[in-house]
């Protein structure tokens, strides 16, 4: 899968070219906003401008969701907008992971043949940094089945090419916030995008007419 750099995009988007829309991955926490206000995103974002994917992660995440009354409503959104969107999962690829009893493990992050796609050099840098590692070695698992910041960590990875919409606390420490001290493009739905009193569409106009 190939992303265009967004000052690339942008200049394609300017020129009103039809070559790739700009690539936006959504958080798991981001759902909760983007339900709670009601938007959109076939209409906000639309296809000639825009490709919406979530990662494998925020899938899973999203699939640990509790199927109950309270949750149904946002569920449902989060159903109808992926279908209505065409949202589409990304995966690296690998083979089924397994637990320290032979038994498979209770989550499955890679992708299969014809699901997933190869990690580029750029990409195995990133979670071999340190830094990074550091976030992620020794966390405890979640109710998902995922480990803390393993999520996080795999929309950082893709912020250095694509927008990632996220409801997170700018100051919360984490491989999101490191991106986004690094140049990657994180959006902060309700610090950044609420407080400019845009519409999220307008506000990612904003962000390419800057990256020009």
């Amino acid at each position: 899968m190939i992303f265009y750099p967004l000052q690339s995009a942008a200049k394609f988007h300017n020129a009103g070219s039809t070559i790739m829309p700009i690539a936006v991955y959504i958080d798991s926490c981001a759902w909760n906003y983007l339900h709670e206000n009601a938007i959109d995103l076939l209409a906000k974002l639309p296809p000639s401008k825009y490709k919406l994917y979530i990662t494998r992660e925020v899938e899973i995440e999203i699939e640990a969701i509790p199927d109950n009354e309270k949750k149904k409503a946002l569920k449902d959104y989060i159903r109808v907008n992926i279908r209505n969107a065409a949202i589409r999962t990304t995966a690296v690829f690998g083979f089924q992971t397994m637990d320290p009893d032979g038994t498979p493990s209770k989550v499955q992050v890679y992708g299969g043949f014809d699901q997933g796609t190869f990690q580029s050099p750029e990409d195995r840098k990133y979670y071999a940094s340190p830094e990074v590692q550091a976030q992620l070695i020794g966390k405890s698992k979640k109710g998902s089945g995922l480990s803390d910041n393993q999520t996080d960590a795999s929309l950082a990875v893709r912020s250095f090419r694509a927008f990632i919409l996220t409801n997170e606390n700018p100051q919360k420490t984490g491989p999101l916030k490191m991106a986004a001290e690094k140049g990657g493009k994180v959006v902060y739905l309700s610090a950044q995008v609420e407080n400019s009193e845009l519409s999220l569409g307008q506000y990612l106009e904003f962000l390419l007419q800057k990256a020009i």
